[in-house]
C-alpha cells in the first residue's frame, strides 16, 4: 500500500510540474480518511502563467560616443564647480564685509543691503563686485566737507564714489580726446603740468583715504555700449558713460536734474554730456557744461556713524585729517565758504550773493571791455575793491592774494593752464571758472575770465550747470572772493550750523 501511494504521488507531482509549466492547474495534494484507508484528493487552481526571464538586450558605446560622454559629464561637472564656487565665494565674500567689516563703508554698504535681481533697484552683483543701480536712496557718504553717492564696492573692497553735485563748470577743450581736455586736467595731477589737480588738492589727506580711479573710454551705440578695451587709472577721474548707464542711467539716482559732461562718445566720436531730463547728448568740445568729480575710497575706510541717507549719510572718521575746504567762515554778518587754501592762508567765496542793507545787488560787468580792472570806474573790479569793499565792516581782516584771470579763448586753445598765465593782487576779486566751487545754488553769476581780447562777452554760470557767454552789459548776481589768515580763525567747527569765527 505505501508502495502504490509512493508511485501516485510521484505520477502526480510530475502531472503538477508539467501542468504548471504550462499554466493550467496548481495540484494540491490533501489526505482524507475513508475508513481505514487513505485517499488521495486533488484540487485544482487556475494560476497565471509565469513570466520567462528573459535576457537584456544590453548596448556597448563605441570608442566615439563614450569619450564624447565622457568629456560633456566632466564639462558639466566643472560648470557646476565653477558657478557653485562663485556663488560661494561671493556669499562669503558679502558675508565677511557684512560681520567683520561693519563700521567701515563698504560694510556698511553690503550688511544694509539685500542683493536686487534682474533688473531691480538695488544692489547688484557682478565680476568686479557689487553696484548700484536705480533711485538709490541710501548711498551717501560725507567726505572731505562734502556729499558723494556710492556707485560701487569693488572687490578688493574698495568704494568708488561721485560727487553728489556738480564741482564745476568749464569747457570740455579745443580736442576732443580725454587724455589732453581740460577736464582730465583740472580734475587729477598730471605730469609737467604744476597747475593740474585743482579738485584733487582740495582733498585732505588724499594719500590716506582715496586710492587709483580705473576706467575705460566707451562709446555709445544705438541700443548699447561698446567698452574701451584699455583700462586707464587716474586719482580723480570724470563721471563715465559705463558707471552712468550701470546705475540705470537718467532713471537713477545720477540724474540729478544738471547738466554735465560724462566721460565717453557716440559713433561719430563726439563728446558727450547729461541733458536735464538725464538723456545722454552729443556736444561740442567747446561747450561749457559742469563737472562731476569720481574717487576710490580704499578699502575700510571708518565710518563714525550715520545710516546712508541723504539726512544721516555715512560719515568717513577722518581723525585729524582735516582740511578747511568746503567748511564755512563767518565774518560780520556774511557766511563765506572756503574754496582753497595752502599752508597759511585760505581762499573763500561768498555763500550767496552781495547786498547792501539786506537788498541784494545786480549789475552789469562793465560798459564796454571783458577786462577784469579795479581801476576803470565802469568795470565790476572797481566796484569790488571800492564800493563794496569799503562798505564791510570786517574789511581789515582780508588779506592782499593773487587771483587767476588768464584768458580762455579759441587763441589760446581753450586750455585751462592758461587761465594761471595772468593773475591780479588784491583783497578781492571775481572767482574764475576753474575755481572749486562746490555750492550749486549759486546762479547766473560773472567770473573774471577773459574771453577774446577784442569781445564783448564775458562768461557766466547758471545752477544748472551751463557755462555761457553773456555780453558785458548783461545784469547779473556778484559772487566775491576774498582771502584771510587760518591764524584768523579763533573758534568754530566749520559747519554751516557752527561756522568758523574771525577775531
Amino acid at each position: 500500500m505505501a508502495s502504490k501511494e509512493k508511485k501516485e504521488k510521484k505520477l502526480l507531482k510530475k502531472k503538477d510540474n508539467n501542468q504548471e509549466k504550462k499554466g493550467l492547474f496548481k495540484i494540491k495534494l490533501k489526505k482524507k480518511k475513508d475508513d481505514d484507508i487513505e485517499v488521495l484528493d486533488m484540487e485544482e487552481k487556475k494560476i497565471k502563467p509565469k513570466k520567462e526571464k528573459k535576457g537584456k538586450n544590453r548596448y556597448v558605446f563605441g570608442p566615439i560616443e563614450f569619450s564624447f560622454n565622457f568629456i560633456s559629464l566632466v564639462f558639466v561637472i566643472c560648470v557646476g564647480l565653477y558657478f557653485g564656487g562663485r556663488s560661494f565665494y561671493y556669499y562669503s565674500l558679502q558675508s565677511k564685509h557684512s560681520k567683520e567689516t561693519a563700521d567701515t563703508v563698504n560694510g556698511l554698504v553690503l550688511s544694509h543691503n539685500q542683493l536686487a535681481k534682474d533688473t531691480a533697484e538695488g544692489l547688484h552683483q557682478d565680476e568686479d563686485g557689487y553696484y548700484f543701480r536705480g533711485n538709490i536712496q541710501n548711498n551717501y557718504v560725507w567726505f572731505a566737507n562734502r556729499m558723494f553717492r556710492i556707485m560701487r564696492v569693488n572687490t578688493d573692497g574698495s568704494v568708488k564714489l561721485v560727487s553728489n553735485d556738480l564741482v564745476s563748470s568749464f569747457m570740455w577743450g579745443e580736442k576732443e580726446d580725454y587724455d589732453n581736455s581740460n577736464v582730465r586736467v583740472w580734475l587729477t595731477p598730471v605730469d609737467d603740468i604744476d597747475v593740474s589737480g585743482v579738485y584733487y588738492k582740495t582733498i585732505p589727506a588724499p594719500g590716506r583715504f582715496v586710492v587709483d580711479t580705473s576706467y575705460t573710454v566707451d562709446k555709445l551705440q544705438e541700443n548699447s555700449v561698446e567698452y574701451g578695451e584699455t583700462e586707464f587709472k587716474d586719482k580723480v577721474v570724470s563721471l563715465s558713460l559705463n558707471d552712468y548707464i550701470n546705475a540705470g542711467g537718467k532713471n537713477s539716482y545720477l540724474n540729478n536734474g544738471k547738466l554735465y559732461f560724462i566721460l565717453g562718445y557716440n559713433q561719430e566720436n563726439s563728446n558727450l554730456y547729461i541733458e536735464e531730463d538725464g538723456s545722454i547728448v552729443e556736444c561740442s568740445s567747446l561747450d561749457g557744461y559742469g563737472v562731476r568729480a569720481v574717487i576710490t575710497l580704499s578699502k575700510n575706510v571708518p565710518v563714525s556713524h550715520g545710516s546712508g541717507t541723504e539726512k544721516d549719510p555715512y560719515v568717513v572718521d577722518q581723525g585729524n585729517d582735516y582740511n578747511y575746504v568746503d567748511s564755512y567762515v563767518k565774518l560780520g554778518n556774511d557766511v563765506w565758504k572756503v574754496y582753497g587754501e595752502d599752508e597759511e592762508t585760505i581762499k573763500m567765496y561768498l555763500n550767496g550773493y552781495i547786498t547792501f542793507d539786506g537788498n541784494e545787488v545786480t549789475r552789469n560787468y562793465s560798459n564796454y571791455g571783458n577786462r577784469f580792472d579795479y581801476y576803470s570806474g565802469d568795470n565790476i573790479g572797481y566796484f569790488l575793491m571800492n564800493d563794496y569793499l569799503n562798505s564791510l565792516s570786517y574789511k581789515d581782516i582780508l588779506i592782499d592774494n593773487s587771483y587767476p584771470y588768464g584768458e580762455m579763448s579759441a587763441e589760446t586753445g581753450y586750455s585751462f593752464p592758461n587761465v594761471y598765465s595772468t593773475t591780479y593782487f588784491g583783497k578781492m576779486a571775481l572767482l574764475n571758472i576753474f575755481d572749486y566751487v562746490s555750492n550749486n545754488e549759486l546762479s547766473d553769476f560773472f567770473r573774471c575770465n577773459t574771453g577774446a581780447q577784442m569781445s564783448t562777452t564775458q562768461y557766466a554760470v547758471l545752477s544748472n550747470g551751463l557755462l555761457e557767454e553773456a555780453e558785458v552789459t548783461d545784469v547779473k548776481h556778484i559772487v566775491p572772493g576774498v582771502s584771510i589768515n587760518k591764524s584768523s580763525i579763533k573758534k568754530g567747527s566749520g559747519r554751516i550750523d557752527d561756522p568758523y569765527v574771525v577775531e
